[in-house]
């Protein structure tokens, strides 16, 4: 479950961030909810003091009452190194404060800087952050495999065999299982099926060549399975890094 807090005292400003969020999550199977406060609280006390499941914290400095920035010393002072605080800020000073920044890991978003943009680049980096131990378990002839979502790139039905072909950044591994399987194994926001035979990592795509229909991980590597029926779908879910 990952855990999604809005510490936020105006009302249309949380409804944007629950948009960006729902952008972020996609149409994937990941189990997470969103938590609103619009200000300090019992409930949002105990919240932090409970830490259940994997959070991600979106903290307005200039909440009345307890600044997100006091939240997050509090936060951290609970012990809790693992939580992603974002900080939102109108304040640009406060953007390149070296020593808060370390103190109390953060990341600093700017109100008036392509906010929506940096904020969801924010909640990506901090959704793998959370996520960062995930990986993709398989067996293949006894022997048990495995692959760090960050490693994959793209899984792909092999033509020949009817086996499928999964491709990371060092090595090339054949899986005996079908797509829909695989899909159904990989619940998070980061893989996207973009043809019927094959399944991408979003978060290590480098580019897509939309008028030839074709992705790019790196130079060197690309697939040129993407269905039309999915070019939308990748345009709207593709996370720009």
């Amino acid at each position: 479950m990952v855990n999604f807090i809005i510490y936020e005292d105006k009302e249309i400003i949380r409804k944007n961030y629950i948009k960006i969020i729902h952008k972020l999550m996609g149409k994937s199977d990941v189990s997470y909810e969103i938590h609103q406060y619009s200000s300090y609280t019992s409930s949002l006390k105990e919240f932090i003091r409970n830490n259940i499941g994997q959070n991600i914290y979106i903290l307005d400095i200039e909440v009345p009452g307890k600044s997100g920035l006091d939240l997050a010393r509090e936060i951290r002072l609970t012990g809790d190194v693992d939580s992603q605080l974002i900080v939102v800020t109108a304040h640009k000073e406060m953007l390149d404060n070296t020593f808060i920044n370390r103190s109390l890991i953060l990341n600093f978003v700017s109100k008036f800087d392509n906010c929506d943009e940096n904020l969801l680049q924010a909640l990506k980096d901090a959704y793998i952050n959370c996520t960062r131990h995930k990986a993709y378990i398989f067996k293949n002839d006894g022997d048990l495999y495995r692959i760090p979502y960050d490693d994959i790139y793209y899984f792909e039905i092999d033509s020949l065999s009817g086996s499928v072909n999964l491709y990371t950044k060092t090595k090339v591994f054949n899986i005996k299982k079908t797509i829909r399987s695989i899909l159904e194994d990989l619940k998070d926001p980061r893989f996207m099926k973009t043809h019927k035979s094959c399944i991408i990592n979003l978060y290590n795509v480098s580019r897509v060549d939309l008028s030839n229909l074709v992705i790019y991980f790196t130079e060197e590597i690309s697939t040129d399975l993407l269905s039309r029926n999915y070019k939308k779908e990748l345009q709207e879910r593709l996370i720009k890094g």
